[in-house]
């Protein structure tokens, strides 16, 4: 598949698609005869979980790791990560939790 149809499909623009590419946080894609990418299913695989790890808070530093293991099979290193990477999403949650308790508890002081 080329850069665009990836891109409509993950809705990633194209120059975060390369950008992740460049930075090795996905495969670098094969070239079709015109010199264009051609991306395959576990590329767009990658790519989507890679966005998710993004957006979830996980730096490219360590999604590069993750993303090499992933590539070199490496199960022990991609199960360290993600489970590490799991302990402080509950953190993060616990956090947010008590945050929306302050919030709504500031809000209520408004209402009569």
């Amino acid at each position: 598949m080329k850069i665009g149809q990836i891109s409509e499909m993950t809705g990633l623009s194209t120059h975060t698609i390369r950008y992740y590419e460049k930075q090795g946080l996905i495969n670098a894609a094969a070239k079709d005869s015109s010199g264009h990418r051609d991306y395959g299913p576990d590329d767009i695989e990658l790519l989507n979980w890679v966005d998710c790890l993004k957006n979830s808070g996980m730096s490219l530093a360590l999604i590069r790791r993750y993303s090499d293991a992933v590539r070199s099979g490496d199960q022990p290193t991609q199960q360290e990560i993600l489970s590490l990477h799991l302990q402080q999403l509950r953190l993060k949650q616990q956090d947010i939790h008590h945050y929306i308790e302050v919030t709504e508890k500031k809000l209520r002081r408004f209402s009569p």
